[in-house]
């Protein structure tokens, strides 16, 4: 099972990232995410990600590789019920100097830090974020191969972020509707 515990490289992304930025306590290194469709279990979000998926259920991110290390990954999901509009935001993955598991993924003229925390074969998380106009946001995902996910594990990975100090706001952690969906 290929495991990976990435450190966190955030650009430009408010207070906590000196305390983020060179920790590797894992020893180990991301080369890229794992080429997959992954269904969102849950997220813990600011508001401006938060505006764009108000309405999202049954949120799905498909990760491909374009080559070079970097990749795409077409975030898509339904608005409000299993049966509602297809709404499709397509991100550019361009990757970042340090050890790897670090992009800048790109929509249009937004730019934020896509950074792989964690990646086996069956679970992935992933943190983004980004400032604009003196706003910082940021979203820590919580990814699975399956549309759910143990209870014990989706705990473990939302104390992971505390650990990580990656929820500086302390949000609540959001569950993503993934039911009749499939």
């Amino acid at each position: 099972v290929y495991v990976c515990v990435c450190v966190l490289l955030v650009l430009g992304c408010g207070g906590a990232e000196e305390r983020r930025a060179g920790q590797n306590n894992h020893g180990l290194q991301c080369e890229h995410p794992v080429q997959s469709q992954w269904y969102e279990i849950g997220k813990i979000q600011t508001a401006g990600g938060a505006f764009f998926e108000r309405n999202c259920v049954c949120t799905q991110i498909d990760v491909g590789l374009t080559g070079g290390g970097n990749a795409y990954a077409a975030n898509k999901c339904r608005n409000k019920t299993p049966s509602g509009k297809l709404t499709i935001a397509n991100g550019t993955l361009t990757a970042a100097a340090g050890d790897g598991g670090h992009f800048v993924e790109s929509f249009g003229f937004s730019k934020v830090a896509y950074n792989v925390i964690f990646l086996n074969e069956t679970f992935s998380i992933e943190y983004d974020c980004g400032e604009e106009l003196g706003v910082t946001n940021y979203c820590f995902h919580v990814l699975s191969r399956k549309p759910t996910m143990p209870e014990s594990t989706l705990q473990a990975f939302i104390q992971l972020a505390e650990d990580l100090d990656l929820n500086p706001q302390k949000l609540p952690f959001k569950r993503t509707n993934q039911t009749g969906c499939w």
